[in-house]
């Protein structure tokens, strides 16, 4: 694996890539990029993102540096043959662990080698130094082998590779649905070569000192809520995030969103610490309101937005109406590939890889559908116009059918929300004075 070419990518590779980022880019209602400037392009880089959505993580890597990017994973999973081609292909490269026994430990020093190749080469090496994925939103200790693979580059460059590891926050607003917002914010890079002096000295301590240097680099780049009083804190910083943009001049970007959360899990986070009995007090509020919701069937989140004026929501219910041939059309035309895709996710043991694996059979599976509906359809016309309509039309439905079936969800809450506010008034007034209460109590405690 000399060839720089090879780690560039073949033909069928940069295809695949084209493929993949279509899909991806579909998947998610916004992608945005932050940091990207500061990648360096002339110099080797290590890429150190959050581990939360399994693949999805590399994917949301790959596609915000906008260039190939080899990848280390964990070697068990590439013991079968053809599985070990496939992710050879993909520019996955494995790293064995002393639980994959002490005499694969030794196969570690060829992956090594491949990697200052890979490096040299000038492509982006990406590690997840993590080790493994986790569905919350916090940063877990770090392993240390990607400082050991760092210096050991360099020293076989002779301390002339100006390595960098780049450290990546990578945040989800939804980690299990299509339609979500995904973040990916690239920080400041850490020049290898400022701790040479450090690591001729004392192996040791180098290695310790940027794992407490990239750590805290890794969580200012994301949301990071400590391990103590997780749940209250992640669902006061849902709660109060509305608060917090009506207090402040700014879009409603999912950066922003992202930096506002980080300053709520900051405050309440500094309120528990210095006054632990605040926990207990906001958490038995919160669950009290909790148990009013579920009562009614709702979340907060549909207490969060304005009351819609009603012609608007009217207009919004018939232009809906209108367009449900369509939907129709495109979730009828797409139902086959759309329940295989869901069914093979749902076996998955790990939520976090269920989505990895909606979106990686569905890239899959389409296609090939596809192409079998419309051979099938040629059979039945000979009309060039009408075949080439229908096969324009099977992409387009289905991406139209996915975002479709979002609204016309969140359309039925807003219908509900409105039905339970003439036909129970009492009640649901009564949820949002609670609601009201408990946010009076976030923002006393955080001002305190």
């Amino acid at each position: 694996m000399t060839d720089k070419d090879k780690f560039r990518g073949a033909f069928y590779y940069k295809f695949l890539y084209v493929h993949v980022c279509l899909f991806h880019r579909l998947f998610y209602r916004r992608f945005k990029v932050i940091g990207n400037e500061k990648i360096p392009s002339n110099t080797p880089v290590i890429f150190a993102p959050n581990h939360q959505n399994a693949l999805m993580d590399a994917l949301a890597v790959l596609f915000a540096a906008r260039r190939p990017v080899s990848f280390m994973a964990r070697a068990d999973i590439f013991k079968k043959p053809f599985v070990a081609k496939l992710l050879n292909f993909l520019k996955i490269l494995p790293i064995y662990r002393i639980r994959d026994g002490f005499a694969e430990l030794g196969r570690n020093q060829e992956v090594f080698d491949t990697t200052v190749e890979v490096l040299k080469s000038n492509i982006p090496l990406c590690i997840l130094p993590e080790g493994n994925h986790e569905g919350c939103k916090r940063l877990r200790p770090l392993k240390k082998g990607i400082f050991r693979i760092a210096f050991q580059a360099e020293e076989s460059a002779g301390y002339n590779l100006n390595l960098h590891i780049v450290p990546v926050g990578i945040d989800y607003s939804d980690y299990y649905h299509p339609g979500a917002d995904l973040v990916v914010v690239f920080g400041t890079p850490i020049r290898i070569a400022d701790y040479f002096e450090m690591y001729r000295e004392n192996e040791q301590k180098a290695i310790n000192t940027l794992v407490s240097v990239l750590s805290e680099s890794m969580r200012s780049l994301i949301i990071h809520i400590p391990e103590q009083n997780y749940e209250l804190t992640n669902t006061i910083s849902e709660m109060y995030e509305p608060n917090v943009w009506d207090t402040c001049n700014t879009n409603r970007h999912p950066y922003n969103k992202l930096t506002i959360r980080q300053y709520i899990v900051h405050k309440i986070t500094e309120v528990f610490t210095a006054h632990p009995e605040k926990a207990a007090e906001i958490g038995e509020v919160i669950a009290r309101y909790k148990l009013k919701l579920e009562a009614l069937g709702l979340n907060d989140c549909h207490l969060v937005h304005k009351n819609p004026r009603f012609m608007w929501l009217f207009i919004e219910t018939v232009l809906t109406v209108l367009l449900l041939p369509l939907y129709l059309y495109g979730a009828l035309l797409n139902f086959i590939p759309y329940k295989i895709a869901q069914s093979m996710a749902s076996k998955v043991k790990d939520p976090n890889f269920r989505t990895s694996i909606l979106m990686g059979a569905g890239q899959l599976i389409l296609p090939v559908y596809h192409l079998l509906l419309i051979a099938l359809f040629c059979i039945f016309t000979k009309v060039l116009a009408l075949k080439i309509l229908f096969a324009v039309s099977l992409p387009v439905s289905a991406f139209f059918a996915l975002h479709m079936h979002i609204h016309i969800s969140k359309l039925w809450i807003k219908l509900r929300v409105l039905w339970m506010r003439i036909s129970d008034k009492s009640r649901f007034n009564e949820l949002v004075d609670v609601r009201s209460q408990v946010i009076e109590l976030i923002k006393s405690s955080i001002k305190s």
